[in-house]
């Protein structure tokens, strides 16, 4: 049993702890969780127990949490239990028994992590977990992702029975003589789960003895491949991947050079929400300007360029009255100053005598027209952001000064209004800062 206690440390050697962590640990009453329980005691860490009843089992769900309760006792742990109501739960939303009772501990956990400062969650998943969750990723279709097993760790999530096969896990409690109590639900096959474990698995251990073993090759293998890939995506997001202005521009024309594409959008997008390759290949080959929407973000193609913005980037439309002077920065920085002198770090100075205040601050308006300087004549606001090759993003971003008769003074940061510039007859100047 020293192989197996030297194999726990050598994980949590693998974490990075902060000085003194107080971890709290899931506990069922399971043989694997109890095994986690006792690893835990003998490491001499900070941990407490978190304990779920679902009253699924009926009696038997309370003589679980009372076990759990009862060995923490025994050993001075600090205990949490609660009872949940898993079927209210799931008449709430669309949500299967197990993905409720998911939903419903792990929502807990969080609650108690952050109401006691716990560092870390210390789940008891195993390499048959891995193997289990492995075939449903596999049967359901998935890339590279679903493929890759539970690991050690994830945020503040750790497993540090991720590589114990359960066999180990078996023959430790037996040796150790840890009690621990039989969930008799994961005999039945009521879900897909418990189908692999009780009748695929055995089927695979009886085909090649050494399955689980090499299956965990295969893991390593698939995860230092992950590796390998997230390595390049980071180095091609950095050719290709311009930051301005709080936005990703990125140039169709170089996307278009990649092969395979449909990998290169998937790992591109998927962290913000863009999980169909086809979308996105479909929004870039498209003759129109145009946008994808995820949850978090917009896709949007402008010409020969995609652009990548936060859905929460774009400014509320809207009418600020921001008077004659101001320092502002929100919704974007910006200072207003009176003075009888030009200031030549302003970066536009206006004619105040030729303004009628207060001063407005607003979004362009269908039909806005404006006189820009250097043109000899007006025009139509949506002409000028044409011709400027102004992007949606671009547009919708765009602010406008206008004083009290609705007259454009400036488009914010790009042109002022010939009618209001400053002449050698000015006398009174209005300083703007960015």
């Amino acid at each position: 049993m020293r192989h197996i206690s030297e194999k726990f440390r050598k994980n949590l050697n693998n974490i990075s702890f902060p000085q003194k962590p107080k971890i709290l640990l899931a506990v069922s009453g399971g043989v694997d969780s109890m095994v986690l329980c006792d690893l835990f005691l003998k490491s001499e860490m900070d941990f407490s127990v978190a304990h779920c009843n679902f009253q699924l089992r009926g009696n038997d769900s309370d003589v679980d949490e009372k076990f759990v309760e009862n060995y923490c006792s025994a050993n001075k742990i600090e205990f949490y239990s609660k009872k949940f109501d898993v079927q209210k739960f799931k008449n709430s939303g669309n949500y299967s028994t197990q993905m409720a009772a998911r939903e419903l501990r792990y929502n807990w956990f969080l609650e108690l992590m952050n109401a006691n400062k716990f560092d870390f969650l210390a789940t008891a998943h195993h390499l048959n977990d891995s193997l289990e969750t492995f075939l449903i990723n596999l049967a359901r279709g998935t890339g590279i992702d679903g493929l890759t097993g539970i690991g050690l760790q994830q945020n503040e999530i750790i497993r540090p029975l991720y590589n114990f096969s359960k066999k180990e896990i078996l023959d430790y409690a037996e040796k150790k003589q840890i009690r621990w109590r039989e969930d008799s639900s994961n005999a039945e096959n009521n879900y897909v789960r418990n189908k692999i474990r009780n009748q695929i698995v055995p089927v695979l251990d009886a085909i090649h003895p050494e399955f689980l073993q090499n299956f965990s090759k295969t893991l390593e293998l698939a995860n230092e491949n992950k590796a390998l890939i997230s390595q390049i995506i980071a180095e091609k997001k950095k050719d290709l991947f311009e930051l301005k202005n709080n936005a990703i521009y990125i140039s169709i024309d170089e996307l278009l050079k990649l092969k395979p594409l449909s990998s290169y959008l998937f790992y591109f997008f998927k962290p913000y929400g863009f999980h169909h390759p086809k979308e996105t290949e479909k929004l870039m080959r498209s003759g129109n300007n145009g946008e994808i929407c995820s949850k978090s973000h917009r896709l949007i193609k402008n010409r020969e360029e995609l652009i990548l913005t936060a859905s929460g980037a774009i400014e509320p439309s809207g009418e600020i009255i921001i008077g004659g002077e101001i320092v502002m920065e929100n919704p974007l920085s910006l200072k207003i100053s009176k003075s009888k002198a030009k200031d030549e770090n302003a970066a536009e100075v206006l004619d105040e005598a030729k303004i009628r205040f207060p001063l407005k601050l607003r979004k362009p308006k269908t039909g806005d027209v404006f006189h820009p300087i250097g043109l000899n004549g007006s025009k139509k606001l949506s002409k000028f952001f044409k011709d400027e090759k102004y992007s949606k993003l671009d547009k919708e971003n765009a602010w406008l000064l206008t004083d009290n008769e609705g007259r454009i003074l400036y488009l914010i940061g790009k042109r002022i209004d010939e009618r209001f510039k400053v002449t050698e007859h000015t006398q009174k100047f209005l300083n703007i800062y960015l």
